[in-house]
């Protein structure tokens, strides 16, 4: 709950994207898929598990480490599922 109070979401294309400089040497990620959004929970675990991978696989920060946490603000389908992993994927590289 302290990211929230203390931080301003970047905003991507239907997601919110909080990100805090931590005092820990690991990161840590938090995502958030309103069942709104995506209404069944497979679906929505399956999300989940697919962008801790893409942080798992791609993030390499050397000077901090990060709170960050993936609010989903706008339904996301089958058919868009795959561009919005793009763009968080995208925001990740920028990162390091």
């Amino acid at each position: 709950a302290d990211i929230f109070a203390s931080t301003k979401p970047q905003y991507l294309e239907g997601l919110q994207i909080y990100l805090k400089v931590n005092n820990l040497f690991h990161n840590r990620l938090g995502v958030i898929i309103p069942k709104k959004f995506v209404t069944l929970a497979v679906d929505r675990n399956r999300l989940k598990r697919q962008i801790r991978e893409l942080f798992r696989k791609s993030i390499d920060i050397k000077n901090h480490k990060y709170d960050i946490i993936i609010l989903v603000r706008t339904k996301i389908t089958s058919q868009n599922k795959n561009y919005f992993l793009r763009k968080i994927n995208n925001f990740v590289s920028n990162l390091t």
